[in-house]
């Protein structure tokens, strides 16, 4: 008997779940997107080459085996074997989604939801225009805030040089030496060719900059740094990502992404863990029957995060020293595992026994975890 899945929002975990209903063959999707929604200028996802993503890696815009984290005294440089760090265009993949969701015979709407109501052998959605009921909802719109959540928030331009400028082998994931006035802020920059790059602001603080806070910090980066000289700019990014524990939008059903916890709290990095929640979601469903999903992360993970917030929440000046010193201790392949979710308790180890100890054992006073056990209320975790 086909049960009728529907899929709401068309970002990037709900067109990654919808890419692959060959692999729910009982169930007859449909992505439902808000009709007022508009797919954001291209912008890049950063993650890791691993295991189970060699179909992204082929759709990757770049990939690097080396990269740099810089601090206003230390500059270190890690080089992958394995796992070198990619740029996943986001117009490509979401492409590449649609296209093979529709090979599949998925069905797209688009509607605004304002209720789901569950039934006994149905669950309703309260939407303009009406739709049909469903089986079974996965949930990936966007969840609410918290107040003074720590957010990862950029802008960025890509930029082309006259002359050559940048290394096309070494990304720089960060660069601390800029503006720290109003929070933890680095320069990222990705080259893609010599004389051609992203080059992004990036900040961690609870409050938004001005768009002009931004774009000095990246003329003044190109201008005194990089000496760039004269560039074109040739598009334009920015966004807002979440960095903290997340309650899903709607209890009552299944939530996927950033709505199911996808997010990896310290950093920010989604992509990787969307990828992994439905491969999981999919396995178990091959071996139970039953499509469920939860949260990506482990609960040490999860831990360990909240207590590196609570540390650069309270005292960001520490965060250049904390990054250079997990840089230093771990070579570009543990990095690449820890910051995919796939460290060992050995490498954990090493990031612990490298971090300064008197203010993380003061963030632990804090009961930082409180947030986990708020978000995760019920709902299984690794």
């Amino acid at each position: 008997m086909t049960k009728h899945l529907a899929i709401l929002g068309g970002g990037c975990a709900g067109l990654s779940l919808a890419a692959r209903a060959v692999e729910l063959p009982d169930m007859a999707i449909t992505v439902i997107d808000h009709p007022d929604h508009q797919t954001r200028h291209d912008h890049n996802w950063g993650c890791w080459s691993i295991q189970s993503l060699e179909m992204v890696a082929s759709i990757a815009r770049k990939s690097w085996s080396r990269w740099a984290i810089i601090t206003n005294t230390d500059r270190h440089i890690q080089t992958a074997q394995n796992h070198p760090y990619m740029a996943i265009e986001s117009k490509a993949w979401l492409n590449h989604c649609r296209i093979a969701a529709r090979q599949q015979g998925v069905i797209f709407t688009a509607a605004n939801v304002t209720d789901i109501i569950p039934h006994k052998t149905a669950i309703e959605l309260v939407a303009e225009p009406e739709l049909p009921a469903f089986d079974q909802i996965a949930d990936s719109r966007t969840p609410a805030l918290p107040k003074n959540i720590m957010l990862q928030h950029f802008r960025g331009v890509e930029i082309k040089t006259e002359h050559d400028v940048f290394d096309p082998e070494c990304a720089v994931l960060m660069d601390f030496r800029c503006d720290q006035s109003r929070g933890i802020h680095f320069i990222y920059v990705l080259p893609y060719t010599k004389n051609r790059a992203l080059v992004e602001s990036t900040m961690f603080s609870p409050e938004l900059a001005p768009d002009n806070f931004y774009d000095k910090a990246i003329s003044d980066y190109c201008d005194h740094i990089l000496k760039t000289g004269k560039t074109m700019v040739l598009r334009r990014e920015q966004g807002v990502i979440p960095m903290g524990f997340l309650t899903p939008r709607d209890d009552k059903v299944d939530a996927i992404g950033g709505n199911g916890g996808a997010i990896r709290p310290s950093s920010g990095y989604a992509f990787v863990f969307i990828q992994r929640q439905i491969e999981t979601a999919l396995a178990r469903q091959k071996t139970h029957g039953q499509l469920c999903f939860k949260a990506p992360h482990k609960r040490l993970d999860l831990w360990m995060d909240a207590v590196f917030l609570a540390v650069i929440k309270k005292q960001p000046e520490y965060a250049p020293r904390l990054f250079a010193a997990i840089a230093k201790a771990l070579s570009g392949d543990e990095m690449a595992l820890f910051m995919s979710g796939l460290a060992t308790h050995r490498l954990r180890l090493k990031i612990i026994m490298a971090m300064p100890k008197w203010p993380f054992l003061k963030a632990m006073f804090s009961r930082p975890w409180r947030d986990i056990k708020a978000r995760y209320k019920g709902k299984a975790i690794k």
